[in-house]
């Protein structure tokens, strides 16, 4: 009998999700967005499941991983905080100096011996030291591979496949390649108060850009040459935004978005040229999809005590074809080929992509 309850709960959702996709999405698009599953993470932990391919998902105050199939492989109730990747998941406390590094299969791959936050990317595992001016990349052992220390906060780190950049609160950039040997030391410049609020590179290490400080702020796209960093593009935002900000590459290289004032800025890399799309809230995840060339942008806005996240669908890198929106604590997005993954709270669904 539960189990019947339980089946017939997530057909509803499912049955909602459906019906919000295709309520608001334009009917001339030929995207479509089809529900298969519905995975409520309440539920036990699947037997035997560790043994399958698995996606990360954050949502609340629970982390772990789930399976393609829509059952749960693993799942760590959290305490404080966590951070997560394909490969790792590391629950840590405020005060922390020993963490437990968990492999993607719910197993303690290692325990190590460190202060400060740490943040973990694909297969790499760093700390953020006390007092937020450096890091240190760590491997499993905890020994310490790179540190790093500057005299200033750092507001922005992302590490790609093959470049991690640092921004700091001085107006400060640097680079390291895949291996975390020091490239560069760049300065953007270019408004009265220096500050990163946000860097990211391309896949293939041949871009990176970021968006630089408040009164004339900045958005400044680099090419990565021999031996050297060469400002490409530039342009100067109309209005400041004062938080940690999103920027994304295209999986091809070809196009690059930044969060700004009042949504998504959008600039092709090989023509230099510049498009907008009005987004509500502030951007929080951009997830791609090779059908259709499509993208996925999670957002968020605070409406009083309520959290309303919005999920809108460019085709083509730059064309709005539809967005929804749903009230939850959490949420987050995925894509893996031509599967969507939507977490909400408790409940992870996937929707099928496909242009027909």
């Amino acid at each position: 009998m539960k189990n019947k309850k339980l089946i017939g709960f997530i057909a509803v959702f499912a049955i909602i999700i459906f019906y919000v996709v295709f309520a608001v999405l334009p009917l001339p698009t030929e995207l479509q967005l089809l529900p298969q599953w519905t995975l409520d993470i309440t539920t036990p932990v699947q037997e035997n499941s560790s043994a399958l391919s698995v996606l990360p998902f954050k949502l609340g105050q629970n982390a772990g991983y789930f399976t393609h199939e829509g059952t749960l492989s693993f799942i760590k109730n959290l305490n404080y905080k966590a951070t997560i990747s394909s490969q790792y998941l590391i629950p840590y406390e405020k005060n922390n100096t020993t963490f437990e590094v968990f492999n993607n299969q719910g197993k303690i791959e290692a325990t190590i011996q460190q202060g400060g936050f740490p943040y973990v990317a694909d297969d790499k595992i760093f700390v953020m030291l006390p007092g937020g001016s450096g890091f240190e990349y760590l491997d499993l052992n905890g020994k310490t591979l790179q540190r790093h220390f500057h005299t200033s906060p750092i507001t922005a780190f992302n590490v790609g496949k093959t470049m991690t950049i640092v921004g700091f609160s001085d107006g400060k950039i640097c680079t390291f390649d895949k291996n975390m040997k020091e490239q560069y030391k760049l300065e953007p410049g270019g408004s009265d108060i220096p500050v990163i609020l946000g860097a990211a590179s391309s896949n293939q290490g041949n871009y990176f850009a970021c968006v630089s400080g408040q009164k004339s702020q900045r958005f400044v796209l680099y090419k990565n040459e021999e031996n050297h960093a060469k400002i490409i593009y530039h342009q100067n935002l109309k209005k400041s935004i004062v938080h940690q900000t999103l920027i994304h590459f295209s999986n091809d290289e070809s196009t690059v978005y930044y969060n700004d004032f009042s949504g998504l800025g959008i600039v092709d890399i090989k023509r230099t040229k510049t498009s907008h799309i009005d987004i509500p809230g502030i951007i929080l995840d951009i997830q791609e999809s090779p059908v259709a060339n499509s993208l996925f942008v999670l957002s968020r806005k605070k409406q009083h005590s309520r959290q309303i996240y919005t999920i809108t669908i460019l085709e083509n890198k730059l064309h709005k074809t539809g967005s929804f929106s749903f009230e939850a604590n959490s949420a987050f997005i995925l894509t893996d080929e031509n599967s969507l993954f939507i977490g909400k709270d408790s409940k992870i669904s996937k929707l099928l992509i496909s242009k027909e």
